[in-house]
């Protein structure tokens, strides 16, 4: 009833410099190519490995180093991005037998082609960013993620969440609850993806095997910390 996620693609960058010089902040950036995003999905995922490492025209990007109020403390003139986008399987899959962190010559090449191509963004989204200010720079590609998560296809999002994902009838069916006994279902599979879609999941099957609401649970929690924490503050 479901079909495997897109592969994710994860670029990590350190950074000489802090994040006023940078001109880093504490947000999420969705940058996107063109307005109509099914078709510059569609149109990415289905071109050639070398061709669509050429250009990404889609991509995630936050500030790790800018979010944490301790950072300059602990690493002064210094700072970090994560970036985020897709990659098919197929287009890494002949390196998938190779030793992690030495798979060759021509996938490290492929790889550096979508890291320079997501920098470009980067460096035309945050103009203080430069060649020369870019101090470290990896990926995770999709048979990354194979190897240290256990992702099937290399993604990160789970299911794919097409329109199909929605359907009444998937939805009755995926339950925490699974055909085998003690073997039950969690994160985002369950729920939604992303963070908060993992954590209600897990939420979700905590409830089931423990036999009580948690997500009632949480609200009452915050509820009464809410309470607690005015009457403090009245106080």
């Amino acid at each position: 009833m479901v079909k495997h996620g897109e592969g994710g693609l994860s670029i990590f960058v350190g950074l000489n410099g802090t994040k006023e010089e940078l001109g880093l902040k504490a947000s999420n950036y969705w940058i996107f190519a063109e307005n109509n995003f099914d078709e510059l999905m569609e149109k990415y995922m289905n071109e050639e490995r070398e061709k669509a490492s050429k250009k990404i025209p889609l991509l995630f990007v936050a500030s790790p180093s800018a979010k944490d109020p301790s950072w300059e403390e602990r690493s002064p003139g210094k700072s970090t991005l994560s970036l985020v986008s897709f990659a098919k399987y197929s287009w890494f899959e002949e390196w998938k037998d190779g030793k992690v962190t030495n798979r060759g010559a021509d996938y490290k090449e492929l790889k550096q082609a979508f890291i320079n191509s997501a920098l470009d963004v980067v460096m035309d989204v945050f103009p203080k960013i430069t060649r020369d200010k870019i101090e470290y720079v990896d990926a995770g590609t999709p048979i990354t993620n194979t190897h240290y998560i256990g992702a099937p296809k290399g993604e990160i999002y789970g299911v794919d969440h097409g329109i199909a994902r929605f359907s009444p009838e998937l939805n009755a069916t995926i339950r925490p609850q699974s055909p085998l006994k003690n073997l039950y279902l969690t994160g985002q599979d369950v729920f939604l993806c992303g963070f908060a879609g993992g954590l209600a999941g897990a939420l979700t099957c905590g409830s089931v095997i423990l036999n009580r609401n948690l997500h009632l649970d949480s609200f009452i929690l915050a509820m009464k910390t809410k309470y607690i924490n005015k009457k403090l503050k009245d106080e």
